[in-house]
């Protein structure tokens, strides 16, 4: 299969690197020290065409295809995927959501602001009881009076503290299992929020909240999609998102692969560049081959979710070894630099921070694994 870029995919790659090099490098110390999201690169990644790239034209996105929003991830990731995901990641998860199951008035009202950068969205799915295991949400919604009454609690929101609108998965009757769950999209200035702060050994310049709901109203009109399909609209936005963070992942790697370059031909030990010593041309090989097959899983399975095939196995295997290379990569990439690894001089250690994280979002690698499993062996393990 040829995964050669076009012309049109090669603009896209230098406008996003452009952007991360010129928009993002500069601020990013500033923002990582201060925990704060550049809020103000969202309308600027609208303004090229960058924030919406996946999103149907019709309501104010790019239509791109899933491989050429993976090039344009990968780029902005190489200087801060939480950075990318603070400014741009709810366009990737409640957007898709929104495109997917919203009505068409829905569509209108919500995803050309979202796309011209006016509004943000956050998505609150997991739950102090229920992560990897949705089936278990707890947080109950119940129709009254033409309005939705919200009650339970949100972990670990990205975008929630600063999101105009929560779309919320909530359970109307337990005793219908998944069968039973809504979407709810929820004005955050609602009465009945109340939010709390969450700070996450990375995503210093991503915003993530835990949420609470005490009898908050919700209009009647505000059901994304239909009553019971509530999980199955989630996973739309869900599977988008592991495209996102795949590619995030790899940017992170790549990154990390493009300080070591240049620092092994600088850096001199013992009368020449380190990057002379055979250890250190093993570890920089061994990235390098490493990064290079995994950006073309993700380049498949990305092909095979344009074409509308089915590509769980795919993508859960890009994202399983994408993000945990992403982890090994980043400290290989510090005990090369050595004590300046470890200082905020150099890129890798927030990349290192980022890159815990990317092993969760999206489902955790184990979570992959048994999924994986599951489609080659056809036998679930998580029930």
């Amino acid at each position: 299969m040829d995964f050669s870029f076009s012309e049109e995919q090669l603009m896209l790659r230098d406008l996003a690197r452009k952007f991360a090099e010129n928009e993002m490098r500069p601020i990013l110390q500033e923002y990582e020290k201060e925990r704060r999201t550049p809020v103000h690169l969202t309308k600027k990644l609208a303004d090229l065409g960058l924030l919406g790239a996946h999103l149907p034209k019709e309501y104010g996105g790019s239509g791109l295809d899933y491989l050429s929003c993976a090039i344009i991830w990968e780029e902005l990731s190489k200087i801060s995927w939480t950075m990318a995901l603070g400014t741009l990641g709810h366009a990737v998860l409640s957007g898709t959501i929104l495109s997917a199951v919203a009505t068409d008035e829905q569509k209108k009202k919500y995803l050309e602001p979202l796309c011209r950068g006016e509004l943000m969205f956050a998505t609150a799915t997991v739950e102090p009881n229920a992560g990897s295991d949705a089936t278990s949400i707890e947080c109950s919604a119940k129709l009254n009076d033409g309005c939705w009454l919200l009650n339970g609690t949100k972990n670990f929101v990205t975008g929630g503290g600063l999101a105009d609108y929560l779309l919320v998965l909530a359970q109307t009757d337990k005793k219908l299992g998944t069968k039973g769950m809504v979407l709810l999209l929820v004005d955050s200035k609602s009465d009945g929020i109340s939010f709390e702060d969450v700070r996450l050994v990375g995503g210093r310049t991503s915003d993530i909240v835990n949420l609470a709901f005490s009898d908050c109203k919700v209009p009647a009109d505000n059901l994304i999609g239909k009553v019971g399909r509530g999980l199955h609209g989630a996973f739309h936005g869900i599977d988008t998102a592991r495209v996102f963070i795949t590619a995030g992942a790899l940017g992170m790697t790549q990154g990390c692969l493009d300080s070591c370059l240049k620092y092994v031909t600088e850096r001199e030990q013992f009368g020449k560049a380190i990057g002379g010593f055979q250890l250190v041309q093993e570890v920089i090989a061994r990235m390098a081959a490493e990064i290079a097959p995994l950006r073309w899983q993700l380049y498949y399975a990305a092909d095979l979710k344009d074409q509308g095939k089915p590509h769980g196995k795919e993508l859960s295997t890009a994202k399983w070894l994408a993000s945990e290379l992403a982890v090994k990569s980043a400290a290989e990439a510090i005990r090369l630099h050595g004590a300046y690894g470890c200082t905020d001089e150099y890129d890798l250690e927030h990349h290192h921070r980022d890159a815990v994280l990317s092993t969760i979002l999206g489902g955790t690698s184990e979570m992959h694994k048994l999924m994986i499993g599951r489609e080659l062996i056809g036998i679930n393990a998580m029930t």
